[in-house]
């Protein structure tokens, strides 16, 4: 296989960097990371994601997936990096220091909820695993012998493990991957072959040595250090992955994000001041193309069906949390908010909803804003 042509093919599909591993650096990295996955598990840490025990060995054994695998090509994609500190901008009633620096919300804006910048453009699962077939198919073309398996943070691989096999990054305390002369934000794509590609020269990694930005500015402090995440306080599972209801503890700690939270990557060292450096080259990931980086609140508090969901956000990563999850948050940040021209659409919300724990998130932000 000429690494040339391959390279200049990933560049001009618009991947921002990538990597290449071959299959013994993989297994040594798995082998290493499978250790803090069991233990990450066995402290609940995981939360209500029981696909991931469930995933587990499927996780960790790649070779299942493609048997007689030789290399892995890991891809990178920049996702929005337009706005600075987003979560702390478009306003939240402030009810303790600790989000004290929210501001009130402009009486002349509607309140809006803060979308987790990832998540602002259309759904990367669709756009980049389309780029990964497009890939497959141009290298059996030039190598007929060619087999292929390829992932886009949905099948059963360890993504960011592969990852920093293939030299794109380390794990920071934010659980992160950061590549330490570009930052953090962006996906992860997986695409195994059974060709011996040449692997990439990998430097020696930084780590977070005693920072401890991310871990201060988590509002719920699911951040326990050395990268491990306590699920089941964290803003990004508990808006997304999260099918019950919002605890209470952690309501007024979501301030105004309605899907998501980037606050251990906004203050990230490695991420300040390099927004210039990550130009998203792949439109459908640029936020003019989804929903964009907030949602006007009255607009999501007044979805009545799914199928009225469906027509508003097909095609976006927001469909994970499905209605019910997005009119859920939606009703925190309402709460959160201030703004008391929500109150008679929070008050519809409770006449006509069938779902009770929805009916009691909107009476908690009428209590919020009373």
């Amino acid at each position: 296989m000429d690494l040339i042509r391959l390279e200049q093919f990933i560049i001009s599909q618009g991947w921002s960097f990538f990597g290449v591993a071959d299959f013994k650096s993989v297994q040594e990295k798995i082998c290493t990371h499978r250790k803090i996955f069991d233990e990450w598990v066995k402290k609940g840490f995981h939360a209500g994601m029981d696909y991931l025990p469930r995933m587990a060995e499927d996780r960790h054994q790649p070779d299942r997936k493609l048997p007689e695998a030789k290399s892995a090509i890991i891809l990178a994609a920049w996702y929005s990096n337009e706005l600075g500190a987003r979560s702390l901008e478009l306003g939240a009633k402030p009810s303790s220091k600790k989000n004290s620096l929210l501001a009130a919300p402009s009486s002349q804006l509607p309140a809006r909820g803060v979308v987790a910048r990832y998540a602002a453009g259309r759904d990367y699962h669709k756009v980049l695993r389309k780029k990964l077939i497009e890939l497959s198919d141009w290298l059996k073309l030039n190598d007929p012998t060619a087999q292929t398996y390829v992932s886009v943070d949905s099948g059963p691989l360890a993504d960011r493990v592969l990852a920093e096999a293939a030299g794109l990054g380390f794990f920071g305390n934010n659980a992160c991957l950061i590549n330490p002369s570009k930052g953090s934000y962006f996906f992860i794509a997986s695409f195994l072959t059974t060709l011996a590609l040449e692997p990439s020269i990998t430097k020696p990694m930084p780590n977070c040595g005693d920072c401890k930005k991310c871990k201060i500015a988590c509002p719920t402090g699911a951040l326990k250090g050395g990268g491990v995440i306590d699920a089941n306080r964290c803003i990004s599972y508990l808006t997304i992955e999260n099918k019950g209801p919002i605890p209470i503890e952690f309501r007024q700690a979501m301030g105004n994000r309605i899907f998501g939270c980037d606050a251990c990557q906004e203050v990230c060292p490695f991420n300040v001041g390099r927004a210039h450096s990550q130009e998203i080259r792949i439109n459908d990931l640029k936020s003019e193309n989804g929903v964009g980086e907030s949602l006007d609140l009255a607009e999501v508090l007044s979805i009545r069906t799914d199928d009225g969901f469906l027509k508003r956000f097909a095609g976006t990563p927001l469909m994970r949390a499905k209605r019910f999850g997005l009119v859920r948050n939606a009703c925190v940040v309402a709460g959160n908010s201030g703004d008391r021209t929500l109150v008679p659409i929070l008050q519809q919300l409770i006449e006509n909803e069938s779902d009770g724990i929805l009916k009691e998130h909107a009476k908690w932000a009428l209590s919020q804003l009373s």
